[in-house]
């Protein structure tokens, strides 16, 4: 069983799998309409060049992951982790379209008998050396890799479905593989460009320089007119690009329980304590009046749970402490039952499994085995050979120290309730286990409470006057100033948010799917209705729409005036610096100082005290030593330099640049830089925002 839970775990390698989820019931009326003619925009998903992908399909692989990921956590989905996921499933699913097309067009394959020697050869895949290595000693065990693909017909059809997908997808891993490495095996570097980049990077540059920054001429002597704007904005318009966006504002009005709600549930958690005190079945109890499940768990005084002090946890069964407050809900606790009992125990045990036989052949066979062992004939580790458990049978059927509620309920139960040394027959749902305890900590008290939780959630009546507020907002705000006015007067939160082009959601809000939709349809300056976002209601306001391309100049102005006024500065200290024969005089006019730069290079353009100046750097690269160079237009200003002296490195290593350069290059490739080149190369038509 161990084996089934690592290929579980193994969701990162099977994302691209397709599973097996029924598509959400958000699609059905959107297809609905589309069907009878009442809907708008394409049925696909996306086209990807010439192949499309449907809704049907992304939302299965969706799921998966879904599923993988909770499976492998233990944790509950947040909405980060689905944003994160999503977009991780499609990059997904491009690059099994797009990287698919590039193998098939170069024949990069990968066989049967490549596959089967990731899986059973002499030298497997690591994710199958993971899977089947004892987690004891780390030997991998590829008898267990043989004896559990023998049974695999037998195994439950989600474990079945479970490796095919693994299969598939160490297969898919493969032929990735090998499709970077024929790019990576073309890599060159010509030795001439080598010994160029080399020296480039490894001459030290020793120079003075005289400079004035731009910030030394007040803005408000410099003068822009509209055409100058107009014109550097026209002839710079590939430096204002903009992906498709819009911007919403919306008043957030949150739903919280009220000073009414939070005394209903007060008195509410008082009559449930009056019942709790007299309750005959206190599991059953709390698994019908409490919001949380009931906790079977022995605690010790060393994990009493939050809000339980000591004196509490050490009183008598029966004992029971009146309702309290932690943050929104209230609790009630009862000591269920207290008994004495170790932190960890440490057993052996043979599993008989039902997968290959029926239940009364399992049974039968435990049983035989069990008096086997009682009757001193065998032990459990002569045993282990009949056992189902292939990772503890590598270890005579010893099983490593474990916590209660580690394993599954059945075992656990009786391996804290056994005393060391003793043998007992166990069900559970994998099958009969022989379990003997052989060793165990000490014991101590530990205590089972049984604790009723009551959340304290807003009311209907709550929830009707926030709503009636926030939809009297969405009436009276029908421009931007009365909206802004009413948030003011309402001291209500207002919020911002850029949708970009696949934005189903706000971030952090899987609810906002509506106000999200409005936006989409919404012209600027629209006002939308009231929505449910969850905890709260939203009223948005469409400030503006960005369409992909050049920003206008009226959403760029500012920038493009700074700019300006940084070129007209710039004209100016170039005439003032022209001409000087030497840097001292030159300084002397200015009036600032000569200063000194060691040690630049190319490869880091930083100038002392300046910072960051790759343009004066690379003009002072190009002078001969004794050379003094015109004016230079910097990123902070205008400067004039003196190369005093080069340090210039000997003949390079060419093996060793070449290496280093293809290492470089080859890190790239693996972390996906082919991958996103032809993405860019590759006409998608993305339609995710639609239907999710």
């Amino acid at each position: 069983m161990a084996i089934i839970g690592k290929i579980r775990e193994k969701s990162t390698l099977v994302l691209i799998i397709i599973g097996g989820a029924i598509v959400a019931f958000v699609l059905t009326d959107l297809f609905s309409a589309a069907g009878t003619g009442q809907g708008q925009g394409p049925l696909f998903l996306a086209q990807v060049g010439e192949e499309t992908i449907s809704p049907e399909e992304y939302d299965q692989q969706l799921q998966t992951a879904y599923e993988n990921y909770e499976a492998r956590t233990e944790q509950p989905l947040d909405a980060r982790t689905k944003s994160q996921l999503k977009e991780t499933v499609w990059n997904q699913m491009l690059a099994q379209i797009i990287i698919s097309k590039e193998r098939e067009d170069l024949g990069v394959s990968v066989t049967s008998k490549e596959l089967f020697n990731m899986v059973q050869g002499p030298n497997p895949h690591p994710q199958v050396r993971q899977l089947f290595s004892n987690p004891q000693t780390g030997e991998f065990s590829s008898a267990a890799v043989v004896q559990f693909l023998q049974n695999l017909d037998q195994q439950e059809p989600e474990t079945k479905k479970q490796w095919l997908a693994f299969e598939k997808a160490l297969k898919s891993n493969q032929e990735t593989n090998k499709y970077n490495t024929l790019i990576k095996k073309g890599l060159y570097l010509p030795s001439a460009l080598a010994k160029h980049q080399y020296t480039d990077e490894n001459t030290q540059l020793n120079f003075k320089y005289v400079g004035k920054l731009y910030s030394s001429i007040p803005d408000s002597t410099i003068e822009v007119s509209e055409s100058e704007l107009k014109e550097y904005y026209n002839e710079h318009k590939d430096e204002y690009q903009q992906e498709s966006s819009r911007r919403v504002f919306y008043a957030y009005l949150p739903v919280a329980p009220s000073a009414e709600d939070i005394m209903a549930v007060n008195q509410e958690a008082n009559e449930v304590y009056q019942k709790f005190k007299t309750a005959s079945n206190d599991s059953i109890f709390v698994n019908a009046n409490s919001d949380g499940p009931f906790d079977p768990v022995y605690h010790s005084a060393d994990d009493i749970p939050m809000g339980i002090d000591s004196t509490f946890w050490a009183q008598d069964s029966g004992s029971i402490k009146a309702p309290y407050k932690i943050e929104n809900a209230y609790f009630i606790q009862k000591i269920r039952d207290v008994k004495q009992a170790p932190d960890s125990v440490k057993a052996s045990h043979i599993l008989i499994g039902g997968q290959e036989r029926t239940l009364e052949e399992a049974e039968a066979l435990a049983d035989s085995l069990l008096e086997v062992i009682q009757n001193g004939e065998a032990t459990i580790a002569d045993l282990v050979d009949f056992s189902d458990d292939v990772t503890s049978a590598q270890n005579g059927g010893e099983l490593d120290w474990f916590t209660e509620g580690v394993m599954v309920k059945p075992f656990s139960d009786a391996a804290f309730s056994m005393e060391v040394g003793e043998l007992r027959k166990v069900r559970s749902q994998f099958g009969f286990h022989i379990i003997r305890v052989t060793d165990r900590t000490e014991l101590k008290r530990k205590a089972q409470i049984a604790t009723v939780q009551i959340i304290i959630d807003p009311s209907k009546d709550t929830y009707e006057k926030v709503f009636n507020q926030a939809n009297s907002f969405s009436i009276d705000a029908n421009d931007e100033e009365s909206f802004n006015n009413l948030i003011n007067e309402g001291n209500i939160q207002r919020r911002v948010v850029v949708l970009s082009e696949n934005m189903t959601t706000v971030e952090g809000n899987e609810a906002s799917r509506d106000l999200v939709r409005w936006a989409r349809e919404a012209n600027e300056g629209d006002i939308s209705e009231a929505y449910d976002i969850g905890d709260a209601f939203a009223v948005g306001f469409l400030e503006s729409v960005n369409e992909e391309g050049p920003s206008p100049l009226d959403k760029v102005r500012n920038r493009v005036e700074y700019m300006v006024r940084i070129e007209k500065k710039a004209a100016m200290l170039k005439e003032q610096m022209a001409g000087g024969s030497d840097l001292n005089t030159l300084a002397s006019n200015l009036g600032v100082e000569v200063q000194d730069a060691s040690g630049v290079s190319l490869s880091n353009p930083a100038i002392p005290g300046l910072g960051l100046e790759p343009k004066v750097v690379g003009k002072a690269s190009s002078l001969e030593a004794n050379q003094m160079s015109v004016p230079i237009q910097g990123d902070n200003g205008v400067y004039v330099v003196y190369m005093e002296s080069k340090n210039v490195p000997g003949e390079p290593d060419i093996a060793m640049t070449r290496s280093t350069e293809e290492r470089g290059m080859s890190t790239q490739i693996d972390n996906g830089a082919v991958f996103n080149a032809l993405k860019e190369e590759t006409e998608i038509e993305d339609n995710r925002a639609r239907f999710f």
